[in-house]
């Protein structure tokens, strides 16, 4: 094991901060996403204090197996915590969050562009091999990959980040455009420099793919089942307050209505 300040650090600012908004929320926010954000933090640690850190050094694909995890794993489970949601309906706003520039940067085929890019920079350059003997490039690495995944998984696992016309169907799309993106460093990495550390790389990426997918499809459908009962509610009101009108087509047509 490798204890480092930073490897504490980030770890458990990132669950004392969600855990300061659950104090607001405790009593309707889902336990499910809470969960989500603490696997999701758990996984983190190990990545920062666990066999990727303290092992990189002398096998080069353990460093790659935990940039992978805080790359893909751990954005995905702090993306179904969904903290934004739980900040704006204790605090109001994130500031910034809607800007026209987060929003460039958080669409998801720019995101997911930029996070394989990151990637594949990072492991066909010297950034790599000066992450697996220091501390700082190797910190430095971890909040790229973890930046560059919060940036996918975010916008398309929350209610409103992304434009309107942005919907479900479209966010399932992005989706399964961004698994394929994702393989793109492993793939690089392997051909060209370390082949079990593309390998390592490849197989987180592929294995997160899918639960991402299917937690969008999840969405949709929640998406689709609560708008249905909207509009029955609506309907609902109307007809008791007699401002839907019930008459036949055809007995309207002959004018006995």
């Amino acid at each position: 094991m490798e204890i480092t300040a930073f490897g504490v650090a980030l770890p458990a600012l990132l669950l004392g901060g969600y855990a300061v908004l659950l104090r607001r929320r405790r009593a309707t926010w889902p336990w499910w996403r809470a969960l989500c954000w603490v696997a999701g933090v758990a996984v983190l640690a190990w990545a920062l204090l666990g066999a990727p850190a303290a092992y990189r050094a002398a096998t080069p694909w353990w460093g790659a197996l935990g940039i992978g995890l805080v790359a893909a794993v751990v954005p995905l489970g702090l993306a179904l915590g969904d903290p934004v949601a739980l900040w704006e309906r204790g605090r109001g706003p994130v500031p910034g969050l809607r800007g026209r520039f987060a929003q460039a940067l958080m669409f998801p085929l720019v995101a997911s562009a930029l996070s394989a890019a990151v990637l594949t920079i990072a492991f066909t350059s010297e950034w790599y091999a000066a992450a697996r003997r220091s501390p700082v490039p190797w910190d430095l690495l971890v909040l790229a990959a973890l930046s560059c995944g919060v940036l996918v998984n975010l916008p398309l696992l929350s209610e409103d980040l992304l434009p309107p016309w942005c919907g479900p169907g479209l966010r399932t799309l992005f989706a399964f455009f961004d698994g394929l993106l994702d393989a793109v460093p492993g793939i690089v990495v392997m051909t060209t420099v370390e082949r079990y550390s593309g390998g390592a790389l490849l197989a987180v990426a592929e294995a997160v793919g899918v639960p991402m997918v299917f937690a969008v499809l999840i969405q949709w459908v929640r998406s689709d089942s609560a708008e249905a009962a909207a509009v029955d509610a609506r309907l609902d009101a109307a007809e008791v307050e007699g401002s839907f009108d019930t008459t036949p087509w055809w007995v309207k047509a002959r004018g006995d209505g």
